[in-house]
């Protein structure tokens, strides 16, 4: 299975496979990148006057899968979620090493690439990916300097995508990432790469 029972990434050939499946080439994990990503899973809580962008469309439209993969990637390329050869990170599910006591799964980064053919919110959630189901778009992820942060999601009666540039000026999320520090639940990764978001976001500010 792509997903184990914790719903964890278990297999990398068959990610691999998968992210290949909805157009995304994957490029391996990346750790210490300075971008916590449950940080960039905090999206949604955002508001406009923050700077989070929204696209939606409706469940009962028959078109919203294109519509929502356009929305993404409208998006996506107008608030520079793409470096120059269209590569961004992706929040996946890895198993924590632990002795006996499970854990749940922790948030890695996988650097990919978006391919000339790409399905990412159909054939992405269908295959695990970027959802839970075809059309069912469940995805975090990062610009790889950090300099915006993406959410796919869905509401009671649409779904879409949700863009924050600059997170390290958004004093909410800054905010959440001090209370973040050295808590029991946090990895050790975790924690360096908030301490590391903090203080890319203190030099931002002078």
């Amino acid at each position: 299975m792509l997903i184990g029972s914790e719903g964890a990434v278990v297999d990398r050939q068959l990610l691999e496979h998968a992210m290949s499946e909805c157009g995304l080439q994957f490029l391996g994990l990346r750790r210490s990148t300075g971008i916590p990503p449950y940080l960039a899973g905090m999206v949604t809580s955002r508001h406009p006057e923050e700077g989070r962008r929204d696209r939606t469309v409706g469940l009962d439209d028959p078109d919203r899968v294109a519509k929502a993969n356009a929305d993404w990637y409208e998006l996506g390329t107008q608030f520079g979620l793409f470096s120059e050869n269209r590569r961004f990170l992706l929040s996946l599910p890895v198993p924590v090493a632990s002795e006996g006591a499970d854990e749940p799964p922790e948030a890695v980064w996988g650097l990919v690439e978006l391919l000339d053919a790409w399905d990412v919110i159909g054939r992405g959630g269908e295959v695990g990916i970027t959802g839970w189901a075809y059309g069912c778009p469940a995805f975090v992820m990062s610009a790889v300097d950090g300099s915006v942060f993406v959410q796919g999601t869905m509401w009671q009666d649409s779904m879409g995508t949700a863009i924050l540039p600059a997170p390290y000026g958004v004093k909410a999320l800054r905010d959440v990432a001090r209370l973040n520090v050295g808590k029991s639940y946090r990895t050790a990764a975790e924690n360096e790469d908030t301490l590391a978001w903090l203080a890319r976001g203190d030099e931002v500010d002078a």
